[in-house]
Parts: structure tokens; sequence; C-alpha cells
């Protein structure tokens, strides 16, 4: 990540603690940004419970999938013409409609398009860093992205672990030891301290070929660069 390119959209947005956005993403944009709060709150990853989310295979079905050297995961191509990197909250609503709509574009340009994902799971955000840890304990197994996409569609609900590896076909003693275990929250630290050292202060928070855009000005990039 310390040769990740500057630019960035912050986009922390005063609706994101609500269970769910009242307004479409574009129409929120411009609202004013708050700060991360110091310290992290939410719970141990032992009482996470069940709340079942149909998997939606289809998401990322034909897309390649890989981590940069640094160990974050990557959808799209090894050699894109252009690399979006994202700061998300897996709890922030508006970072779930961000992900499925930028994951919309790499499907569409899987040879142009690579998006790079960061945890940066906001602490007033009761499971965010749960979700975090148990992404990342996913990715050990390869199954990052369909479980990512699975957490978005929680309802912010917490998910039982056992039922979460199953769907996914991982081994479920394994995953549950990683995400106790300190190994996942390190990484989910790295994250969050490149975050701020790029002065990320909220979700979603991207960062393109050195141009700092918001998520609208982002598509408007990407449909004059693939044509669209």
């Amino acid at each position: 990540m310390r040769n990740l390119l500057l630019f960035c959209g912050i986009l922390m947005l005063g609706a994101c603690t609500h269970p769910a956005p009242q307004k479409p993403l574009s129409a929120v944009l411009e609202q004013e940004r708050i700060e991360v709060p110091k310290g992290r709150s939410g719970v141990a990853p032992s009482e996470i419970r069940v709340a079942v989310v149909p998997t939606m295979p289809s998401d990322y079905e034909g897309i390649p999938v890989g981590t940069t050297p640094e160990g974050c995961p990557t959808l799209g191509s090894d050699t894109p013409q252009i690399t979006i990197h994202v700061f998300s909250d897996i709890q922030c609503p508006y970072c779930n409609q961000a992900h499925f709509k930028l994951v919309e574009w790499v499907r569409k340009h899987p040879r142009e398009l690579q998006l790079v994902y960061h945890h940066f799971p906001l602490s007033f955000h009761q499971y965010a860093n749960n979700y975090a840890r148990q992404a990342v304990c996913a990715a050990e197994q390869g199954q990052f992205w369909p479980v990512l996409a699975d957490l978005f569609r929680s309802g912010y609900r917490p998910m039982d672990l056992r039922t979460l590896a199953k769907r996914h076909q991982m081994q479920a003693q394994e995953f549950i030891r990683c995400t106790a275990n300190q190994a996942s929250q390190l990484t989910v630290d790295r994250d969050l301290a490149e975050g701020k050292r790029l002065n990320v202060r909220g979700t979603p928070s991207f960062f393109v070929d050195n141009l700092s855009l918001n998520y609208v000005d982002l598509e408007n990039l990407l449909k004059a660069k693939l044509k669209e």
C-alpha cells in the first residue's frame, strides 16, 4: 500500500449510522462529512449470531480475483487501465451502495478495471470491526468477495459464523479460530493505519491516479475513460 496512488474522495455521510440508506447514493454525496471518532466499539467475534442472507454467486462470477503484494483483496484485471482503491466500512450503508455499483463496473470491464479493498471500520458502528475480521478470515480461505457480499447484505445484523462458513464451503473451526485470533485484527489495523496516513476520515473513500473525486466524479471518470 505504500505505493497507493493519491486520489481521495472522502464520503463520510451523515446518514451512515442508519440501519439502511433512505436516499440514493448520488443524493447524499454533498452532505456534511463527519470525522471518525477515536477508539473502537464492538462485540467479541464469539458473540456473532445468525442473520441468514441468500448468497448471490453471480456478483463475482467470471471476474478475476487476487491480492496485492501487501495482501489486499483485488477484483478485476491484474494489468488494469484504472485501479480503484476503496476504504470501506461493511456496516456503512453508503459503502454498501458504492460497493455493488463498483462491482458492476468491474463486471462490465474486467480487463480495464481493478478494485482494491481496504478495511476501514468506523468505531461507532457496532459490528463493523468484527465484519472486517470475518472478511479477513474469509480471504484466508479464498472466499473474501462472496463473504463480503453476504456481510453487506446482512441488514447490518450479526451473522452466525458456522452458517457463513458452511454457505461458502469454508472450514468452520479454522474460520472461527481466525476471527478470534489477534492476527485478523492486525490486518484490519494495518488498513486503518494506512487510511489514517492518507487522511481518510470517513467511508467510503476512493483513491485513483492522483485525482481527487467524489463518487459521482469517479463514475464520470470511468465513463470517459471507458467510453460509456
